[in-house]
């Protein structure tokens, strides 16, 4: 686990969403079943135009999948994070 990656972390800025319209935090999440937080809208078409003020600093749901993104040079979408 390398502490200096978190801030680069996708889950941080993005949202995925699959051809339902459900959110998750992360492409990795979306994969595994996990959504959002509960308190924060599930779906797309649930979301408000307050809701997206809510969805910056929200709680991000993790597990041990997040190791292969915080390790090392740490790692998204693009590649490495350094």
């Amino acid at each position: 686990f390398n502490p200096a990656t978190v801030d680069g972390l996708m889950c941080r800025t993005t949202l995925s969403v699959d051809w339902q319209g459900n959110l998750s935090d992360c492409d990795f999440n979306q994969m595994l079943g996990l959504g959002l937080v509960p308190d924060q809208p599930r779906n797309i078409q649930g979301l408000r135009e307050q809701d997206f003020a809510n969805l910056f600093g929200r709680r991000i749901v993790t597990g041990r999948h997040c190791f292969g993104c915080t390790a090392g040079a740490g790692s998204s979408c693009q590649g490495s994070l350094s």
